[in-house]
């Protein structure tokens, strides 16, 4: 959705691509919000408009993704210890509340509504995700996975918060899982394990919850448009036949 510009040493500028045009704005009232509440993130500092394409300028940060320092790691417990503080992190933005987010359900229930699923599938999907939403409205990332965290002298800190929305804890973190549940190679894998371990053990909750909130989650992600191998994958996962919180 944007490419990014070293501005100076310690900004940068995340500028929009001709499609999708003006989703900086919207990015740049999220992190103001977000920082303000004091979770990681780089700081925004205003807008700019380069050959009629809108971006915001952001604080530089330094380091590596936290994909890359996973795939340096070869001791399986230092693998276990990033995933644990990974899924704390989560679950932290999670019971965070913000002002201004729109609803994430919402939204879901209109993805699913788009997915290209049989009837009967979208109405069990969207009757699932009205017996699953909790009520809480905390922060959802919904694009929170490894790749999306920059570790450096300054810490963890989380970027990309365009899809960021209020809505409940679980559905977040089984967007994490969808995202990267295909993982099953060391030391991959072994994080996403435990990251749902970590996180369902936080939350208090169980695999059947974990499990429901993934196939809606899977449905939803449909209306993205993908083909192939993979929206056969979706489909899989959103009918049950591929469960993963086990």
């Amino acid at each position: 959705m944007a490419e990014v510009f070293a501005l100076d040493e310690d900004r940068v500028l995340k500028l929009d691509r001709p499609e999708w045009n003006g989703v900086s704005e919207f990015e740049r009232d999220v992190i103001t919000r977000v920082a303000a509440a004091g979770l990681p993130v780089a700081r925004a500092h205003g807008m700019m408009t380069v050959d009629g394409r809108s971006g915001v300028v952001l604080d530089r940060v330094s380091g590596r993704s936290l994909q890359d320092e996973i795939g340096l790691m070869e001791a399986e417990e230092s693998v276990n210890e990033s995933a644990r503080r990974f899924a704390d992190l989560q679950q932290t933005i999670n019971a965070t509340r913000i002002d201004g987010l729109s609803e994430l359900t919402t939204r879901m229930q209109d993805e699913i509504a788009r997915s290209g699923l049989a009837p009967a599938r979208m109405a069990e999907l969207g009757a699932l995700l009205r017996a699953l939403d909790d009520g809480h409205r905390g922060i959802c990332h919904f694009d929170f996975h490894p790749h999306n965290v920059i570790v450096g002298p300054q810490g963890w800190v989380v970027i990309d918060w365009l899809t960021a929305a209020a809505g409940p804890s679980l559905a977040d973190l089984a967007r994490t899982l969808v995202l990267r549940g295909r993982e099953v190679d060391p030391p991959f894998g072994q994080f996403m394990r435990e990251v749902r371990r970590s996180g369902l053990e936080e939350r208090g909750a169980d695999q059947g919850t974990c499990d429901a909130w993934v196939r809606v989650v899977a449905g939803a992600r449909l209306a993205e448009g993908f083909a192939g191998a993979y929206a056969e994958w979706l489909r899989a996962v959103a009918d049950g036949a591929i469960r993963l919180c086990v």
